[in-house]
């Protein structure tokens, strides 16, 4: 069993945004999906499109850089 304090479902830019923001204030937390890569609905329905607004992450797109974070 992992012990957290706080558990976010989804690896969308709300749910790491989440995950950095709880981490600034001194809390762990394990962030959960059902894809194999981080960045939500914007990475599924916008593959090719570069995202900007993934916390830590200056452009991600569809790649395998993104799943290492």
């Amino acid at each position: 069993m992992i012990k957290t304090d706080a558990l976010i479902i989804g690896a969308g830019p709300t749910g790491l945004f989440t995950a950095h923001q709880l981490k600034l204030i001194g809390l762990n937390c394990e962030v959960v999906d059902n894809l194999d890569k981080i960045g939500g609905q914007c990475i599924e329905l916008y593959p090719d499109k570069p995202i900007y607004d993934i916390p830590a992450v200056p452009e991600c797109y569809n790649c395998w850089r993104c799943w290492f974070i």
